[in-house]
């Protein structure tokens, strides 16, 4: 079963199927996206059998019937992706109770490195590097999940190298949202525990050093610009930070969204036709495609984690960091629905914030049988 899981968690969490149908063409990520839904119900079906989460289930059921019924442009895929995003609610649930905050950040970390390795050894003219990710908004995501979970690593050495290299990657991403976040979660841990502050340390130790390689990895000039502007206190260069930002994206949606707020304008119609980029935002795209009540379930769901995420604010303090991220970057976003990275690691919180068993005691549970 172990190794059922790990193959199935790097398949999700290294973006397998999107990756492979870039790099290796349809025929080969076709394969491998049915092959990781196939083993998803394969798992499903050797684990143990446990309740259903239900709020997903109904969020899901009522944003493809919402808007399935107003349009559909391909009925075939359409159908394809609803059967999908049910296997990896009920299948998925059970990979996430069984795995440990321990393996969710090891394999997060190895697909970090990918980063990196896109940065090094495939530097290209745009200079924002994602790794497996493709998109370095996802691969930005990766590294501040990644962030997160180290603030729950005892070991010293292993905690600050990994908090060096999520951090490090992160910004090679070059995304906005990546540094506003950071920095935002790394004030909030030093409120749970004041040594958390070391982290904040480390993270200008990779800043220093990207200073060092920047023209080795001929990094985007424009959000490389901005950084040193803002490292060296220039003023004008804040503004940069507000150019071409998510919220004129979200304004171009939203005469679609007062014309239809009750059932929306149908499905995928918000995720970029021609030359608009798509909303960028999942509470838009959900009350857009689909109307008010998708959106609210949506909304009720995260609320909810971060919720029950803050009794754990002194012991586990990575619970409720992940839900601040997974919250905020929902807003960054519209692929909400068949996004397997995302909607993993958010029915991961889930269970762990409502299930009632810790970390500690799955760690203890599963150490007889890890490889």
């Amino acid at each position: 079963m172990k190794i059922l899981q790990y193959i199935a968690l790097i398949l999700i969490l290294w973006g397998m199927p999107s990756f492979t149908l870039v790099a290796f063409g349809e025929t080969v990520g076709s394969n491998v996206s049915y092959f990781t839904y196939f083993l998803l119900i394969g798992y499903y079906f050797f684990s143990k059998k446990r309740r259903l989460l239900i709020p997903f289930l109904i969020l899901g059921f009522a944003y493809f019937l919402i808007s399935g019924l107003i349009y559909v442009e391909d009925n075939e895929f359409f159908i394809k992706e609803f059967i999908k995003y049910g296997i990896i609610i009920i299948c998925g649930a059970e990979l996430a109770r069984n795995t440990t905050r321990a393996e969710l950040c090891f394999f997060l970390f190895l697909g970090s490195i990918s980063i990196l390795v896109h940065s090094l050894f495939f530097v290209d003219g745009y200079g924002r590097y994602s790794g497996f990710y493709l998109n370095p908004n996802g691969a930005a995501f990766v590294s501040l999940i990644g962030y997160c979970l180290t603030f729950s690593i005892e070991n010293k050495k292993i905690k600050y190298l990994f908090i060096f290299l999520f951090t490090f990657t992160g910004i090679l991403t070059f995304s906005r949202f990546f540094f506003l976040m950071w920095l935002f979660i790394s004030i909030i841990s030093v409120f749970g525990d004041r040594k958390n502050a070391q982290s904040l340390l480390v993270g200008f130790i990779a800043i220093v050093l990207l200073f060092s390689v920047a023209a080795i990895l001929q990094v985007n000039t424009e959000r490389f610009s901005i950084l040193e502007g803002l490292i060296s206190g220039d003023s004008q260069a804040s503004s940069g930070l507000s150019e071409d930002s998510r919220i004129d994206q979200w304004a171009v949606y939203l005469d679609k969204i007062y014309t239809s707020p009750i059932v929306g304008n149908g499905y995928k119609s918000f995720s970029g036709v021609g030359d608009f980029q798509g909303v960028h935002n999942s509470y838009l795209m959900a009350v857009g495609e689909a109307g008010i009540i998708p959106m609210l379930i949506l909304i009720y769901i995260y609320v909810l984690m971060l919720i029950r995420s803050l009794k754990f604010f002194k012991n586990h303090i990575h619970r409720p960091l992940i839900a601040i991220t997974l919250a905020a970057f929902l807003m960054v976003m519209h692929n909400y629905f068949n996004n397997e990275l995302i909607l993993f690691i958010s029915i991961w919180l889930f269970v762990n914030v409502s299930d009632g068993q810790t970390d500690d005691e799955l760690e203890i549970e599963t150490q007889p049988n890890q490889i």
